[in-house]
C-alpha cells in the first residue's frame, strides 16, 4: 500500500491528568504501539505533536514532526499531516488507541476507492481519528481552522466519505476492543487487567 501514516499526539489529556501518550502500557509508552503498527503498513510514518523533543529517543524510520499551529486540536495535526505526507492516501490515528492493528488498516483501505475518505462507525460514533483521508480533504481544513471551526465531522461534510458500519467490521472478524481509546487512567488500568489482547 502506498499510504502515509500519521499518529497524532496533540491533545491536552485533561481527563487523564497528565501526558497520556507517555503513560506506560505493558512497560512501553502508549504512543509507541501506534507507531509500531504504522511501520508494518507504511514507508512514510509520521508522529505529529506540539513538542516532538519529548519523544526522544526517536524510533527508526519515523518522522517526528512539530505541529506549529497555535490551537491544540486534532485538526491542526491533520493539516500538518496533509502538508508533510509523502502520499495522497493518508491514514490517521490518535496516540491513545494502542490496539490498532495492521490487519484492520489493510481492511479499511480496501474500501478506499472512489471516495475521499473512509471512517469506521462503532455504536453510532464516527472514529475520525482512525480513518483514511485524501490529502485534499485535510488541506481543505485550513479554512475551517482559520475560522475557528474545529469540528472534524463538520469539516468533511462536503466530501464523499464512506462510513463503514460495525456490522461489516465485526463480520470481517474484528473485535470492538480494537477501538479502545485511553481517556482516563481507569481505561489504562482496565486494559492492563484485560491482558491487552489485540485483534
Amino acid at each position: 500500500m502506498n499510504i502515509s501514516y500519521a499518529l497524532l499526539s496533540g491533545g491536552l489529556a485533561k481527563r487523564f491528568g497528565k501526558d497520556k501518550t507517555l503513560a506506560l502500557y505493558k512497560e512501553k509508552p502508549l504512543y509507541i504501539y501506534g507507531l509500531e503498527t504504522g511501520l508494518l503498513v507504511s514507508d512514510d510514518v509520521m508522529h505529529i505533536s506540539k513538542i516532538s523533543e519529548k519523544y526522544k529517543p526517536y524510533l527508526k524510520n519515523v518522522r517526528y514532526l512539530q505541529d506549529d499551529l497555535e490551537e491544540v486540536c486534532p485538526m491542526s495535526g491533520l493539516i500538518k499531516a496533509a502538508y508533510e505526507a509523502k502520499y495522497d492516501d493518508i491514514f490517521v490515528i490518535s496516540a491513545d488507541a494502542p490496539l490498532i492493528s495492521s490487519d484492520f488498516i489493510v481492511y479499511l483501505y480496501g474500501y478506499f476507492k472512489d471516495c475521499d475518505g473512509v471512517i469506521p462507525v462503532i455504536n453510532n460514533k464516527s472514529y475520525t481519528l482512525m480513518s483514511f483521508y485524501k490529502r485534499n480533504v485535510l488541506l481543505n481544513m485550513i479554512d475551517d481552522y482559520n475560522n475557528k471551526n474545529y469540528k472534524l465531522i463538520k469539516s468533511i461534510e462536503k466530501f464523499n466519505i464512506k462510513y463503514i458500519s460495525e456490522k461489516d467490521i465485526f463480520a470481517a472478524g474484528f473485535d470492538i476492543r480494537l477501538f479502545t481509546n485511553i481517556n482516563y487512567k481507569k481505561d489504562l488500568e482496565n486494559l492492563e487487567a484485560d491482558n491487552g489482547q489485540t485483534y
